[in-house]
């Protein structure tokens, strides 16, 4: 990266990254994470990155790439609100609100959660171990962001409760106080209003490609994390968890450090106990399809 490129850079950054260390480490920044929100940290992260590449010795391939798109059909699936349905099991058996007297145990699952498709956009740095006589492996650091709204909607739903009392009575009476252990399946529907939502993906990729003068096509693999932030509708929370990242596609050069690309993005994560309403539980997924630019130095 030249020096005007390089000032560029520091200039527009100054409102995100702090001033050097000091004369003994000119090249460190103190990112001002307390005054940002969990996008723009990301962001002025994964920008801060691409400059501490671009300043490295030159003994690989290092490349920065933008890259836009859209996430196509996400939905959650083998969804479970166990929250919810505990407090519709302790109405239906009251007792067991004292463990003195009752017990009970309970899944409330749902049909799965359609969610909207929407814009993607992020960028990525990587690395070519071409110096290393490896020039088809590498590795990347990428982050992106979607915003997948569930879907006003209704869902169907299945309960199973299994209640124990402490002391058993025979013969047995029923609901609502049975006096021996009953197994109950209630199934019905549940109405989901629209639900905001904000999907972060923080992942570190390994890259395998055809290392090509013109047509270089890749895959990928790794493993990251992903933010999710609900603040309207039915289902509001937000939480990080651990999320699979996959991706393959076809890069163009069209210069000697230019390229475009086209790919495919596939993201898998679970959440766990949501949001406090309905204690949502579910494994969401998503297929990204995006372009972009990559400047390699």
């Amino acid at each position: 990266m030249g020096p005007a490129l390089r000032g560029a850079w520091n200039k527009n950054l100054s409102h995100l990254i702090g001033p050097p260390l000091g004369e003994s480490n000119s090249q460190g920044y103190i990112l001002k994470t307390q005054e940002m929100g969990p996008g723009r940290s990301v962001l002025a992260a994964f920008i801060l990155l691409a400059m501490v590449a671009s300043q490295s010795p030159a003994f690989g391939e290092w490349y920065v790439a933008g890259f836009g798109g859209k996430s196509i059909s996400p939905n959650i699936s083998n969804a479970e609100m166990n929250t919810y349905g505990e407090r519709l099991a302790y109405q239906q058996f009251p007792l067991a609100t004292n463990s003195n007297l009752a017990t009970l145990t309970q899944t409330f699952k749902t049909s799965d959660l359609d969610m909207k498709s929407s814009a993607t956009f992020g960028g990525k740095v990587g690395y070519f171990f071409k110096e290393e006589k490896l020039p088809w492996l590498g590795v990347e650091l990428e982050a992106f962001t979607n915003t997948p709204t569930i879907k006003s909607q209704t869902v169907t739903t299945q309960q199973d409760i299994n209640y124990a009392p402490k002391t058993i009575q025979l013969p047995c009476q029923g609901l609502p106080n049975p006096t021996c252990p009953i197994a109950v399946t209630n199934k019905g529907t549940l109405q989901l209003s629209e639900s905001s939502l904000r999907v972060i993906t923080v992942a570190f990729n390994v890259i395998a490609r055809y290392p090509g003068e013109v047509l270089q096509p890749y895959v990928g693999v790794g493993a990251g994390a992903l933010y999710f932030q609900s603040s309207s509708g039915s289902i509001q929370g937000r939480q990080w968890t651990p999320g699979f990242n996959a991706q393959a596609g076809l890069k163009v050069l069209i210069a000697e450090e230019w390229g475009l690309f086209v790919e495919g993005k596939y993201n898998l994560a679970n959440l766990s106990n949501f949001d406090p309403t309905f204690g949502l539980s579910g494994q969401y997924s998503v297929f990204h399809a995006v372009a972009g630019v990559a400047y390699h130095f």
